[in-house]
C-alpha cells in the first residue's frame, strides 16, 4: 500500500514546487516562468482547466513529487484534439526507489495518465525525458520510445540560386493565421502553430529572447522560422514550412541569419520522415521523444509516423 496521497495542483503549491525543482534539476525556475507556462498557456484552450498537473504528498503533507500537464490545441488526420506536454516530472531523491505501484515515479505518471484519459479521452499525451528517466518510464509501461531527438545542421547553400527569401516578420502580423489554415494540412499530427501559438510560446516568454523570421516563395509568405542564440550556435527552434520546400525554404534562412553572424552553427530538431530531406550531419542528442503509452488513444507506431514536433515542443530551448 502506498504511503503517498496524490491531488491536482493548487495555486498555493508554487512556492514548494520551486523549491522542489531546484532541488531535483539543479537550477532554478522562476515565478514569472512556471506561471506563463501553466497558467498562461490555458488562454489557449477550451480543454484547458484550472489544473490537470498532479502533486505527491508524503505522510507529514510535504509534497515530494510533481508531473505536469500542458494542455494545448492540436490536431490529428484535419480534426482538432487537445495535445499534452507532460513535463517537470520530478521526484524527491528521498521518496526514489521501491517496487511496482510503491515507486513514486510509476505512481504518479499513471495516474496522471489515467486523470488525462477519464477527462480528455482523445487526447494526444508526449514527453521529451532524458535517456534515463525514460528507461524508468518504459519500464514502468508509461513511455514507448518515438525516437532518440536528433540535432541537424544546418550549412548555407552553395549556390545562391534559391527562389525563397527569409524577411522579417512581427508576432502580430495576421498573415500568421492564414499561413497555418494554408499549410496546417500537411502536419498529420501537431500543435496548433497559429499567431496565438506563437505569441504565447515565444513573444511572451520571460525568459528567452526569440525572432520570428518569414520565408517567402515568389514574393508571397509562405513559411515561417522561430530562432534565438544560444552562445556560438543560433537555435531554429520552430519552423512551419510546405513539407516539399523544406530544403530550399531552410537554405534561404540560414543565408539570411548567417549575415550578422557567419560563423554560429545552426542546428534544427525535426522527425525523421522531415530531416530525411536535410543533408546533415544529424548528432544524436540527450533527449528521447517518447509517446505516453498507458491508456493512450493513439498507438506509437501511428504517433511514430504521424508526429512533427521542434525543439519549440520543449520547454528547455
Amino acid at each position: 500500500m502506498s504511503d503517498y496521497s496524490l491531488r491536482l495542483c493548487q495555486p498555493d503549491d508554487e512556492p514548494a514546487l520551486l523549491d522542489l525543482f531546484a532541488l531535483v534539476f539543479g537550477q532554478v525556475r522562476s515565478s514569472p516562468e512556471w506561471h506563463w507556462k501553466f497558467v498562461s498557456s490555458r488562454a489557449l484552450s477550451s480543454n484547458a482547466m484550472s489544473s490537470d498537473s498532479l502533486v505527491a504528498m508524503d505522510g507529514q503533507g510535504q509534497i515530494v513529487a510533481h508531473a505536469g500537464a500542458l494542455i494545448l490545441p492540436g490536431q490529428f488526420q484535419g480534426r482538432p484534439i487537445p495535445i499534452v506536454q507532460v513535463c517537470d516530472v520530478m521526484v524527491h531523491p528521498e521518496h526514489r526507489g521501491g517496487l511496482g505501484r510503491n515507486n513514486l515515479f510509476t505512481l504518479l505518471l499513471r495516474e496522471l495518465l489515467d486523470h488525462l484519459a477519464r477527462r480528455l479521452p482523445s487526447a494526444f499525451r508526449y514527453g521529451f525525458p532524458g535517456q534515463r528517466p525514460y528507461l524508468l518510464g518504459e519500464w514502468a509501461g508509461v513511455y514507448e520510445r518515438l525516437e532518440v531527438a536528433l540535432e541537424t545542421e544546418l550549412a548555407p547553400a552553395s549556390s545562391s540560386f534559391n527562389l525563397w527569401r527569409a524577411l522579417p516578420l512581427a508576432w502580430d502580423n495576421r498573415r500568421l493565421d492564414r499561413l497555418w489554415q494554408r499549410l496546417g494540412d500537411q502536419y498529420a499530427l501537431s500543435l496548433i502553430r497559429d499567431g496565438a501559438y506563437l505569441r504565447w510560446r515565444y513573444a511572451e516568454h520571460p525568459v528567452h529572447d526569440y525572432q520570428l523570421t518569414g520565408l517567402a516563395f515568389l514574393g508571397r509568405l509562405s513559411g515561417w522560422v522561430v530562432w534565438r542564440q544560444q552562445g556560438e550556435r543560433r537555435l531554429l527552434v520552430d519552423a512551419l514550412i510546405p513539407r516539399r520546400a523544406i530544403r530550399p525554404a531552410l537554405q534561404a534562412a540560414v543565408m539570411r541569419l548567417s549575415r550578422g553572424m557567419p560563423s554560429a552553427a545552426t542546428v534544427i530538431w525535426l522527425p525523421e520522415s522531415w530531416r530525411e530531406a536535410l543533408d546533415g550531419p544529424h548528432h544524436e542528442t540527450p533527449v528521447v521523444t517518447a509517446n505516453m503509452c498507458w491508456r493512450s488513444a493513439l498507438d506509437t507506431q501511428t504517433v511514430r509516423q504521424s508526429l512533427y514536433y521542434t525543439m519549440g515542443d520543449v520547454d528547455i530551448f
